[in-house]
């Protein structure tokens, strides 16, 4: 049971240091948006050091039965950044976020706050693009489902491509929107004095090791 205590206590101290607030783009103004459906919507964020990427939570709202507008699913994307506008993808993928909210108001619609993982995905320091569209990317009708906007911040104002995406050109689509994303600078968890999670594990291995042989001669 020692041994077994253990293992769940390094693990937990894993868990407990995972992800935090790497980037904030502001919070949702319930005024605005940019429909996600017809278009690829992408906005600017910042990294000041390296840096993993973790996790996404964004807002978006809709009108009437989720079901009309959301489509179940969010295509994402990383860009690196080409003259103040998405450029290269880097990196790409579909998610099911985590719903929440639901209830409040925004444009006579309804708010809906959407969270999801990313698959670890480390950028230098630097300028990048997020990129969301509702649905898998062949979806290109218009459904009503929107990207909420924030307040204006430092950032450049957001870009937006329509169908058929990747061969038509990004325009601004003059509003900032609302996402925070998740992870941590490279040097939290790699940086000196910072064990790596396999270091934790067989310290706490080896802690279990020791402490199960006191007991046995005790015994």
């Amino acid at each position: 049971m020692l041994f077994v205590r253990t293992l769940i206590f390094v693990l937990g101290v894993l868990g407990s240091a995972g992800a935090a607030p790497l980037y904030v783009n502001g919070a949702p103004t319930d005024t605005s948006g940019n429909e996600m459906t017809s278009y690829v919507q992408a906005e600017a964020f910042q990294l000041t050091s390296a840096s993993t990427l973790t996790g996404a939570r964004i807002w978006g709202f809709y009108f009437g039965d989720l079901g009309r507008g959301y489509l179940g699913s969010l295509s994402w994307q990383i860009y690196a950044d080409a003259s103040n506008q998405p450029g290269y993808m880097l990196y790409s993928g579909i998610a099911t976020p985590l719903l929440s909210g639901g209830t409040s108001n925004c444009c006579d619609g309804i708010s809906i706050q959407m969270d999801f993982s990313l698959p670890s995905i480390a950028l230098a320091a630097g300028t990048y693009w997020l990129g969301l569209h509702n649905g898998p990317m062949n979806e290109t009708a218009t459904e009503y489902f929107y990207w909420q906007t924030s307040a204006e911040n430092g950032t450049g104002k957001g870009k937006e491509q329509a169908a058929p995406f990747g061969n038509t050109a990004w325009v601004d689509n003059n509003l900032e929107h609302a996402f925070e994303l998740e992870g941590f600078a490279q040097s939290e968890s790699q940086g000196e004095g910072v064990p790596e999670p396999s270091t934790w594990i067989l310290a706490g291995l080896g802690l279990a090791a020791g402490c199960a042989r006191r007991r046995a001669r005790a015994l």
